[in-house]
């Protein structure tokens, strides 16, 4: 349910969709199932209404998520006058979009702007705001939404929203997979959503590059004195085996699996001068106040946070 979204926010959003005839769906920097799937879910269920719908996101749809209907679509680059809407999806910060850097009028506000995310690190820099920050995905909030306003569903909108749940929720494993989880995914499978096909995608294939990425790390993971787990990932570790950024994802879930752990932390060098940190936890630690002590933020079970720097191996793995 969106207990914190009033009636009258999401009535603001839905006429402003209605108001709009060109719009643009931004996806956030270093995408994942949940914001690829809300990116063209939304898409798909606007361009039948006669709305010119482009997607954007300044880096380019990971593999996994290729599967996904007009995946192929998305632009890298755009014209800030040539919409009057944007609407930013799963973004849990203004500056995740990275596209502020180059042009900063977007988040002027002068062309109205449509935030509808799940991340209590939201700071709510659009014209209207659908957070909900208990919520397990941006597409569960999307599936809400689409109820409300009353927009059809498809066979292919329903698989684009299952895959960012079913991603989220690492398969109905995490803690976040409540009964409002349930009730979406059961609904999404009556429209005929793609179970399968999202499973064998996010979840059933690998690369030998990325099993042997995942071995260096897996290696030489660490538990403190405190029970907190740690590894790191080093531009040399990528160049040695061959894999890509995108082969880490799902790593830190092997780190959290260690009995006991407080928390888990994974470092991971970026070859633009910089450290992505991601935090993970089964516990009561709230990782996105860690993160925020790095300019970072997320979930309390999953935040990251990004510094600039380079790893150097001490006694353990710290920031240089």
């Amino acid at each position: 349910m969106l207990t914190q979204i009033s009636k009258s926010e999401i009535e603001k959003g839905l006429k402003l969709i209605e108001q709009a005839q060109t719009i643009a769906i931004i996806s956030h920097r270093g995408p994942d199932a949940d914001t690829i799937g809300a990116n063209l879910a939304l898409r798909l269920a606007l361009e039948p209404l006669g709305k010119k719908v482009t997607s954007l996101c300044i880096d380019p749809v990971p593999e996994n998520c290729q599967f996904m209907p007009q995946s192929t679509q998305f632009k890298q680059t755009f014209n800030y006058e040539d919409f009057d809407l944007y609407i930013i999806v799963d973004c849990g910060a203004h500056y995740m979009t990275r596209f502020h850097e180059d042009k900063p009028e977007l988040l002027s506000k002068k062309i109205p702007i449509l935030n509808i995310d799940h991340h209590s690190s939201n700071d709510n820099f659009g014209t209207v705001n659908l957070v909900q920050d208990d919520a397990a995905s941006t597409t569960l909030i999307l599936w809400h939404l689409f109820k409300s306003w009353n927009l059809t569903l498809t066979s292919y909108i329903a698989t684009c929203l299952l895959a960012g749940l079913f991603f989220d929720t690492g398969s109905f494993q995490h803690d976040n997979t409540n009964a409002d989880v349930l009730r979406c995914a059961a609904d999404l499978t009556r429209y005929h959503a793609n179970i399968p096909l999202i499973s064998y995608n996010l979840f059933q294939q690998t690369s030998v590059n990325k099993l042997k990425l995942w071995g260096r790390i897996l290696n030489r993971t660490h538990v403190n004195s405190k029970n907190i787990v740690s590894s790191v990932i080093t531009e040399e570790d990528f160049t040695i085996t061959g894999a890509k950024s995108k082969d880490t994802e799902g790593l830190i879930d092997y780190l959290t699996a260690v009995k006991n752990n407080k928390f888990a932390i994974l470092l991971t060098e970026d070859f633009r001068g910089g450290i992505k940190g991601s935090l993970r936890t089964q516990g009561d630690t709230d990782v996105s106040q860690i993160a925020s002590l790095f300019g970072g933020g997320g979930h309390k079970k999953a935040s990251g946070f990004r510094v600039t720097g380079k790893l150097k191996e001490d006694i353990n793995w710290m920031v240089n």
